[in-house]
């Protein structure tokens, strides 16, 4: 054969290929058009109401679009405006994969485009599961990158059809696959998420959240945050209104959380791994005490951990040179107390929900009010039934900077005094806390004022100009009660006092912190000796006891009488 006949057979066998491979590929392209508008068809047997403006398959340029698709639940109720839906304006896939569709029964993509999607999706619902398990054989599909452009998804109640969470974002997937199998759960996969501009209502919590932006690198096991900012849809006062009872009010922002060997697991159960977080806040939180107060049972932040839906697990939170301010209006004041923690930096470690061996540590600092140092260091075991541990110190402390918070609520202002150590140690559980304090300060002088004003025929606690001193009691208390100088000098137990609190249980845990403390303080000065009381409590324990006792044997004996 010569080299010329050759030369025309490679040619022919080259061009009768290509010829095939076009028209294998245009016929591909048919059975996908017409596979894809059957499957849409079908949907409307199994409770679906589906639409679509028109769907094109343009081989040359490899590109699927769907315009305008509408896939509707049949509304079996007339509750709400709208049922459950998913919209999209367009859909536009490009670069198919022929031969992992025709070897591996493998649907894949290059680029999928989502224009302006809207998923309208009620709490136990099946629209998502439904939808995702109308397949009638087996096949994974793969897209190298999704790009949804301004997404939003909201999250309805059944009940009353009211918003329960909204959400809208730009977003990008990457390396994502679904495998869809008749007798094998659904499984699902993803490479890389990246969000922009990223909103979350939350109108039953009266709080919006904004991201700028959010990043999650599976492959490099990384999660980055940037810019979290926390409004809430009303006013300090307005917003205790609104929910009718006593409750924190949060506003702030989260410059930054970045999470490193990161990853999530959705097998059987979700659980969220990560080997070091570090996050920055800077929150201010406010109270309005003067709204009725809500009674529920709060946990301790273990028990709290291990009732989360999800497996947890971070070897090491950090908290980088944040800030925290509170503020409180109490009963019957017209002004706002308020503390504040600065240059807040505090390490977690161990942070297991699924664990029971072991125990989480907290190593945190701050400034106080803008001067001295606070420390604590916390233990919390994740065995039930255990007792955890903290101790701390304030040191180098100017006592009238507390007059912001301590005067609104006291009527008490801090005229002079210098705290050069307050330190503590006690361990609790959710029942009580018991440990000791001691005390080191100098120079104390303290101002009583007379707590209730008449204005307008409303009693009110005023601002510490309105308020008229009670020259009694600041006697009485400077004379009596409260040492000028407790220090070095004074004898080790004359400065200590006991830690003995029984825990409110629907107050927080940092609530039952402050209160074990001053504790300890009034045990020093001998304003409540708590050993007396729980002596006091347990005798008028056993005296009902033996009242009830009583009770009973005068009525068997009455019985026995009467038999």
């Amino acid at each position: 054969m010569t080299i010329k006949r050759k030369t025309i057979l490679a040619i022919l066998f080259i061009f009768v290929g290509a010829a095939g491979f076009l028209l294998l590929r245009t016929y591909v392209f048919k059975q996908i058009g017409d596979s894809l508008q059957e499957k849409l068809q079908s949907l409307k047997v199994s409770g679906f109401n589906v639409e679509y403006d028109s769907i094109s398959i343009d081989w040359r340029r490899n590109t699927i679009t769907i315009d305008h698709l509408v896939l509707q639940k049949n509304a079996y109720d007339t509750t709400c405006v709208y049922p459950e839906f998913i919209s999209v304006e367009k859909i536009t896939a490009q670069g198919f994969g022929l031969f992992p569709l025709l070897f591996k029964r493998k649907l894949s993509f290059e680029n999928v485009y989502l224009e302006s999607p809207h998923l309208v999706i009620r709490d136990h619902s099946r629209l998502m599961v439904d939808s995702a398990t109308q397949r009638a054989n087996e096949f994974t599909l793969a897209i190298e990158k999704v790009f949804v452009k301004s997404g939003r998804v909201e999250y309805t109640d059944t009940l009353n059809c009211e918003l329960l969470t909204g959400l809208r974002s730009d977003l990008m997937l990457g390396g994502l696959q679904m495998d869809f199998h008749v007798k094998k759960p659904f499984v699902f996969n993803v490479d890389l998420v990246s969000l922009d501009s990223t909103e979350v209502r939350l109108p039953k919590e009266f709080y919006t959240l904004n991201f700028k932006r959010t990043r999650a690198d599976l492959l490099r096991g990384t999660l980055q945050v940037d810019s979290l900012v926390v409004k809430p849809d009303f006013g300090k006062i307005e917003f205790g209104r609104k929910r009718g009872y006593e409750i924190d009010r949060f506003e702030g922002i989260i410059p930054f959380i970045k999470l490193s060997g990161f990853s999530i697991l959705t097998r059987d159960s979700i659980a969220v791994r990560s080997t070091l977080a570090d996050v920055q806040f800077y929150l201010k939180i406010f109270r309005d005490k003067r709204l009725p107060f809500k009674t529920q049972v709060k946990e301790l932040p273990i028990a709290q951990l291990k009732g989360l839906p999800f497996a947890l697990k971070i070897d090491s939170l950090k908290i980088t040179k944040s800030f925290v301010q509170y503020e409180e209006l109490v009963k019957d004041g017209i002004e706002a107390g308020t503390i504040y923690f600065d240059d807040l930096s505090a390490i977690l470690k161990n942070i297991n929900n699924r664990s029971n061996e072991g125990s989480t540590s907290l190593v945190a600092n701050a400034s106080l009010m803008g001067q001295g140092n606070a420390r604590i260091t916390a233990t919390f075991p994740l065995a039930k039934n255990k007792n955890a541990w903290i101790a701390g110190a304030i040191e180098n402390f100017s006592i009238p900077k507390l007059n912001p918070m301590l005067t609104p609520s006291t009527n008490i202002k801090v005229e002079s005094g210098n705290m050069n150590k307050l330190s503590f140690s006690f361990s609790f559980n959710n029942l009580r806390s018991d440990g000791e304090i001691e005390l080191n300060y100098n120079d104390l002088k303290l101002v009583s004022f007379k707590g209730e004003e008449k204005r307008n025929g409303q009693t009110k606690k005023g601002k510490e100009d309105d308020l008229q001193k009670d020259n009694l009691k600041t006697f009485i208390m400077n004379t009596f009660i409260f040492r000028k100088n407790m220090d070095e000098k004074v004898p080790e137990d004359k400065r200590t006092g006991t830690v003995m609190y029984f825990r409110d249980d629907s107050r927080s845990m940092f609530n039952y912190w402050i209160k074990s403390i001053l504790a300890g303080v009034k045990s020093a000065y001998h304003l409540e000796k708590p050993e007396a009381n729980k002596n006091n409590r347990d005798s008028k324990k056993e005296e009902k006891q033996s009242k009830k006792q009583a009770r009973k044997q005068r009525k068997a004996e009455k019985r026995r009488e009467r038999g």
